[in-house]
């Protein structure tokens, strides 16, 4: 695997905990009747170290990336 592709990887990873919630929260709107600001606000409550697992992964791939280009 090349490096290059290995960083891509690794900002899709750091994505994740980003995009998580709002497709959980659409299911649970439309399933159990939530509403999404109640969702985003427990599941943030409950993971939000999941975030900065995420923000770091997302600056480490960029910074990686960016370096890549010079």
């Amino acid at each position: 695997m090349k490096k290059k592709t290995k960083w891509k990887v690794v900002l899709a990873i750091g994505i994740c905990p980003f995009v998580l919630p709002l497709v959980l929260g659409f299911y649970r709107m439309s399933i159990e009747s939530w509403t999404m600001l109640d969702w985003l606000i427990m599941y943030s409550f409950i993971y939000w170290p999941t975030y900065i697992i995420g923000f770091v992964l997302i600056l480490l791939a960029i910074s990686k990336l960016v370096g890549y280009k010079k």
